[in-house]
């Protein structure tokens, strides 16, 4: 869990602070050409991202049937992940940080990839679902961090971004570094090809139920991605709260805290419920009915207090909904050697829906303007969720 702690320290605050701030600093770059300049180095380190997971996660898995550990790759991970912070530190032209992001990229699915298919290979099945409930902690406790940065490195026009990369290498490698030297415990789950031929006969709905819960992790994720980096404008737009705009930030103050406190009591108690009924399909239909009525809620501006509640409720059914689905995609890949891989398959439905949010909505704001898109955009997302709901109900109950 800490190690995990780590890799989500390692990039929230990077995209969140310290890349804008780093793009800033760079000669003949201001306004539209520096928002440009972000994107383009954004789309290179997704690629990077989606293709790299995939690719650490074969070797993770290699390495895993000779060595019967993934400490190693990890660990590789983790010392690559430093010095390509290290090399942003230093990067002062446009090539120079596309390089440094790619190299990142390329180091953080190099430790992530194994250290996610850790709970393969350690967790009991009727465990998975709390286990994946205390790894979503991972996700504010990044933006907690984000917090920290701008108190002990503020953020500013021009200014160095070096003290907060390097407070974020040193934070990353202290919550690493205790899952590399105090790991003892053999796997739970050996890659035997006894246990592979055993499997045969259930491979084929084990695919099937695999395809349905990436197709419903990719529409849930893309809930998410339809509001929550455009949470600003949303408020700005949509809601236009009371106060005007000097009421905007401490409006989306409120709700990022709403966020962050449902999504550790989503993930924790959701979790728990579906280890406690050992079933996980119907608490995964619900946690995305949940993100669906969310989603078509907050699409409709219905005031404040219920906005308040509807993002809420968008924060307990995404987490709930990741913590199932992560426990469940866990007991799916358990009986393949190649489970790192899958995993880095199941990882692209984190990557694209990044490109496609954005990228619908830059095609419907060219129609119909600015506030327009993001209600439409939203209300296609909760359709999607639906969807996510029914492949969830559709899945085959895992003992």
């Amino acid at each position: 869990m800490l190690a995990m702690f780590g890799a989500f320290t390692a990039f929230m605050p990077l995209f969140a602070l310290i890349l804008p701030q780093k793009v800033a600093t760079l000669p003949d770059l201001a306004g539209g050409a520096a928002v440009q300049t972000l994107s383009w180095i954004l789309v290179a380190g997704g690629v990077a991202a989606g293709s790299g997971n995939i690719v650490a996660g074969a070797i993770s898995d290699a390495l895993f049937r000779h060595t019967r550990s993934r400490r190693w790759l990890i660990t590789v991970g983790a010392v690559a992940l430093a010095a390509s912070l290290a090399a942003l530190a230093v990067a002062d032209s446009f090539a120079q940080v596309v390089l440094a992001i790619v190299a990142y990229q390329l180091a953080l699915n190099l430790m992530l990839s194994p250290l996610v298919a850790l709970i393969v290979d350690y967790v009991p099945d009727h465990q998975k679902g709390r286990m994946a409930g205390w790894l979503g902690l991972a996700l504010p406790f990044g933006s907690l961090m984000v917090t920290v940065l701008t108190i002990t490195a503020p953020v500013a026009p021009g200014a160095s971004t070096t003290v907060a990369l390097t407070i974020t290498i040193l934070v990353v490698l202290a919550l690493v570094a205790p899952l590399i030297v105090l790991w003892p415990v053999p796997p739970l789950i050996a890659p035997e090809t006894a246990m592979e031929a055993a499997a045969q006969a259930r491979r084929r709905w084990v695919l099937h139920d695999f395809i349905l819960a990436w197709t419903a992790r990719l529409l849930v994720q893309f809930a998410a991605a339809a509001i929550c980096p455009y949470l600003y404008f949303y408020v700005a737009d949509v809601v236009r709260p009371v106060g005007g705009v000097r009421a905007i930030g401490a409006a989306v103050g409120v709700l990022a805290f709403t966020f962050a406190i449902l999504s550790v009591a989503g993930a924790l108690y959701v979790g728990w419920v579906s280890d406690r009924l050992g079933r996980r399909r119907a608490p995964l239909a619900i946690a995305a009915i949940l993100v669906a009525v969310s989603m078509a809620i907050l699409s409709v501006a219905p005031g404040w207090p219920l906005s308040v509640a509807a993002y809420g409720g968008l924060a307990a059914g995404l987490a709930g909904f990741l913590a199932i689905d992560s426990a469940l995609v866990a007991q799916l890949v358990a009986d393949n050697s190649r489970r790192a891989t899958l995993l880095g398959v199941m990882n692209l439905t984190n990557t694209l829906p990044g490109i496609l949010a954005p990228a619908l909505t830059l095609v419907v704001i060219g129609e119909w303007g600015e506030a327009l898109p993001m209600v439409l955009v939203m209300q296609v997302a909760a359709g999607g969720a639906l969807v996510a709901a029914f492949c969830g109900s559709r899945l085959r109950t895992l003992r």
